[in-house]
C-alpha cells in the first residue's frame, strides 16, 4: 500500500481525486455520510462502504459484482487514469478497505494511495476543510 502525506496532498489537490471512505462500527453511533457532509477535505467524494458493497447477501461488505462497481465508480466521476487519494475518519481504518476494492477491480496500484493519518491528522494540522459538495461529472470507469 502506498501512503501519501498530508503535506503532499495539500500541494497536489488539482492533480488527484480525493475519496472520504469513513465507515464506523454500528455501536459507535456515528454516521460517516453525515460527518462527511459536515466537514471533509475540499473536493473529496464520499464512498459509502455499505451502499457500495454487495446488497444481496447477509454478510457485510462483500465485494459487489463488476458491473455494479463500474457503475458506482463512474457515478463518482472517477476514471481509470485518475490518481486517487483515500482517507477516513474512523477507528477501523476503512480507507484501507476502499484502497483494497480499487486494487481488486484493477485500478493501477501506482494510482491509488491512502492519506497517512487520515482526516484526524489533516484537522490536527489545521488544514482546510469544507462542507461544500463538489459537482461530479459521470465517467466511464472500467474494471
Amino acid at each position: 500500500m502506498s501512503l501519501v502525506s498530508t503535506e503532499w496532498l495539500d500541494k497536489n489537490f488539482d492533480k488527484v481525486k480525493i475519496i472520504d471512505c469513513s465507515w464506523h462500527l454500528p455501536n459507535e453511533n456515528r454516521n460517516g455520510q453525515k460527518e462527511y457532509e459536515e466537514e471533509h477535505i475540499p473536493n473529496a467524494i464520499f464512498f459509502d462502504l455499505d451502499k457500495n458493497s454487495e446488497q444481496n447477501t447477509d454478510l457485510p461488505h462483500m465485494l459487489p459484482n463488476k458491473n455494479f462497481w463500474e457503475e458506482k465508480i463512474s457515478e463518482m466521476g472517477i476514471s481509470n487514469e485518475d490518481q486517487i487519494i483515500i482517507y477516513d475518519n474512523s477507528d477501523v481504518i476503512s480507507s484501507c478497505r476502499g484502497w483494497f476494492n480499487f486494487i481488486y477491480y484493477g485500478h493501477d496500484p501506482k494510482l491509488i494511495n491512502v492519506l497517512n493519518g487520515g482526516l484526524r491528522k489533516w484537522l490536527k494540522e489545521k488544514k482546510k476543510v469544507t462542507h461544500e459538495i463538489s459537482n461530479i461529472d459521470k465517467s466511464d470507469y472500467k474494471s
